[in-house]
C-alpha cells in the first residue's frame, strides 16, 4: 500500500482564526486602571469595553474628548480634574442620575442617551456663564417630569441643542399630553 503521513500537531499561531464564539471565554470587564494611559492624551475612546467604573484618568489633564459609551457604567464620577474636557460620551450605560460634572467648565457636548436617567439635578451646578454646555443628548432615558426637566435646564445659558427624542426613541416626558 501507499504509506500515509501524519502531520505533527503544531502550536497555535497568532494568525490562526479565532475559535467560534461559543468556545471563547466570556469577555471580562476592563478596569481603566489596568491601562497605561499617557497623561498627554487629548482623546480616549474606550467604547464597548465592559467598563463599570470611571477611574484612573484624573492625571490626563489635557483630555478633551472622552468616549466611554456602551459600557456598564452606573455613576458619573472621577472627572473632577478634566477641566479641559469638551466632549463626553456616556451613552448606552447604566446611569440613573446626572452628577459629577461641576468641574467640567469647558464641556460643550454631552451624550447621555440610552441610559436609565430620571434625575437631572446634576445639571444645576452647570447653570450660569461659567459652564459652556451647548449640546445635550438625553434621548432613550426615563425622564418623566416636565417640571424637573425645566428646573434643571433653565440655567444652562449656552444650551442650543437638547435631544429628548430621536428616531422614535424618547422619554416618558415626551408622551405627556
Amino acid at each position: 500500500g501507499v504509506p500515509t503521513t501524519q502531520t505533527p500537531a503544531r502550536k497555535p499561531h497568532r494568525s490562526d482564526p479565532l475559535p467560534p464564539p461559543a468556545t471563547r471565554p466570556e469577555t471580562s470587564a476592563l478596569r481603566i486602571s489596568e491601562l497605561s494611559l499617557d497623561s498627554t492624551l487629548h482623546a480616549i475612546n474606550l467604547h464597548c469595553n465592559n467598563i463599570s467604573k470611571i477611574e484612573a484618568i484624573d492625571h490626563i489633564w489635557n483630555l478633551r474628548h472622552l468616549d466611554l459609551s456602551s459600557n456598564q457604567i452606573t455613576q458619573i464620577e472621577g472627572l473632577d480634574t478634566l477641566t479641559k474636557l469638551c466632549t463626553l460620551n456616556l451613552s448606552c450605560n447604566l446611569i440613573t442620575k446626572i452628577e459629577g460634572l461641576e468641574a467640567l467648565i469647558n464641556l460643550t457636548r454631552l451624550n447621555l442617551s440610552y441610559n436609565h436617567i430620571n434625575d437631572l439635578s446634576g445639571l444645576m451646578p452647570l447653570h450660569g456663564i461659567k459652564h459652556k454646555l451647548r449640546y445635550l443628548d438625553l434621548h432613550s432615558n426615563c425622564i418623566d417630569s416636565i417640571h424637573h426637566l425645566l428646573q434643571c435646564l433653565v440655567g444652562l445659558h449656552f444650551l442650543t441643542n437638547l435631544i429628548l427624542e430621536k428616531n422614535g426613541e424618547d422619554n416618558p416626558v415626551c408622551r405627556i399630553p
